[in-house]
């Protein structure tokens, strides 16, 4: 029987050799925070990530596997390595069919894909949505997305979705996917915040609904460590992109690819193999369990669908999401993402009774106050000048408030959330500024 695990296995009967190590890194093995003698380069026998044929060739076939692709390919650079490969490999396959390299997607895109669009010289047409929450969400229906194809001139390359989204809204993917192809066109999925969704009672994985191209973040939800990804090809896609998939993969990443993350990667398939999945649906139980019992104590949280995520809407319980987060942090519960408006808290496998029982009594000691109003945001798109141009022009950083008027030069946003209020090439008018400031951004970068 062929291992689950082969990386591990090789790295594991490296060690035991005892080799002097004159290859990289520099550390030589020597543990100084206790995981340099795990940390190797492509020695001989390791195999190479973008030219695999060994090793790491044999672990992605057992990534494929559990996720039932096409191709499943590791990236150690996250999800958005994964986001500049799919994009490439959109434009370059409708450019080889005579197509123009057009791409519909949300406007709660991740900041990789606007970049990745703007270098690659990617027309984009932006899907708004009147169901959104704040900057994170842009939800759009089936519907919505035909009657936005149906306006087009000619059918796009591809229909690019985020979901999950930060907040947790989860998108008829089965759905979108049935109308983009319906108009002759693809559907890719940012999956970064989903990659557990296939051990679901209910399987909501991506590539299982329908999408052709999608990227996991396995360090997101999985027990992984950071920078480990997946980008996915369905069995349905065309079989160009599982052909030039490795190329596009190296064409964005770096020739260093950590392989502390690809064991990380290699280790989980064992574990997902070997019955990690009741893990997931047992994080899956226990969070509806405890978010019960705080919707008894008269917590209000967001109206998401993701199983693994607890969002509350501060505003609702009467709180700034920034001075609510606060008071979490003060009771030791540290939230992944929080704004004036919202707290992620983000569950995985790995998230016990202890946890979720500390998070209880954090908010039950913090007292429900009248319900505030959320601001509402009607900001006007205006492209002035292509995302490219914008992103190659002279630029300038100047305060937010002496921005009207002005040209974003590139997206102006922190990770988490990594959404762009505007993208680049588009005017900074009255109500951007206005939402800028409302996010806490203080500076822009603007065309000169």
């Amino acid at each position: 029987m062929k291992s689950k695990t082969p990386i591990c296995d090789f790295v594991a009967k490296y060690n035991e050799q005892n080799y002097a190590r004159f290859h990289m890194p520099g550390h030589k093995g020597k543990n100084v925070i206790g995981c340099e003698h795990l940390d190797i380069t492509e020695i001989s026998g390791a195999d190479s990530l973008y030219e695999a044929k060994g090793i790491i060739a044999e672990s992605e076939r057992n990534a494929a596997e559990l996720f039932g692709t096409q191709k499943t390919l590791y990236s150690t650079e996250g999800s958005s390595q994964c986001i500049r490969a799919m994009l490439y490999l959109a434009a370059n396959y409708a450019l080889s069919k005579g197509q123009k390299p057009l791409i519909v997607a949300t406007r709660n895109a991740h900041k990789a894909f606007v970049l990745t669009a703007a270098l690659l010289n990617i027309d984009a047409a932006w899907l708004d949505s009147g169901t959104s929450n704040g900057l994170c969400s842009c939800i759009i229906s089936p519907k919505e997305l035909d009657s936005a194809l149906s306006s087009l001139p000619y059918p796009p390359a591809a229909v690019y979705i985020t979901s999950p989204d930060y907040l947790g809204n989860i998108a008829d993917i089965a759905g979108l996917a049935k109308v983009a192809h319906k108009h002759k066109s693809l559907l890719l999925a940012d999956n970064a915040h989903g990659a557990y969704l296939k051990w679901l009672d209910n399987n909501r994985h991506p590539i299982d609904n329908g999408a052709d191209m999608c990227c996991d973040s396995a360090h997101k939800t999985l027990p992984a460590v950071t920078g480990a990804a997946y980008l996915h090809i369905g069995k349905k896609a065309p079989e160009y992109f599982a052909e030039h998939a490795k190329d596009a993969m190296g064409m964005f990443g770096s020739t260093s690819p950590s392989y502390i993350t690809l064991q990380s990667l290699d280790k989980l398939n064992g574990m997902l193999f070997n019955g990690y999945g009741d893990n997931i649906r047992g994080a899956a139980s226990r969070l509806t369990y405890n978010k019960r019992k705080l919707e008894q104590k008269g917590w209000i949280f967001a109206k998401t669908d993701e199983p693994l995520k607890l969002t509350i809407d501060a505003r609702e319980n009467g709180y700034d999401g920034n001075k609510l987060a606060k008071l979490l942090i003060s009771a030791k519960i540290m939230p992944e993402y929080y704004d004036r408006d919202y707290i992620v808290l983000m569950v995985s496998g790995e998230t016990g009774y202890e946890d979720l029982n500390a998070l209880q009594n954090a908010l039950n000691a913090i007292p429900i106050k009248k319900k505030q109003q959320k601001p509402t945001f009607a900001v006007e798109h205006k492209a002035v000048m292509s995302m490219k141009e914008a992103l190659l022009a002279p630029a300038e950083t100047i305060d937010v408030k002496e921005a009207e008027g002005r040209v974003l030069a590139c997206p102006t946003v922190s990770c988490p959330p990594a959404v762009p209020i505007l993208f680049g090439g588009e005017l900074i008018t009255p109500e951007a500024i206005e939402m800028f400031t409302y996010y806490g951004i203080t500076k822009v970068k603007a065309v000169k």
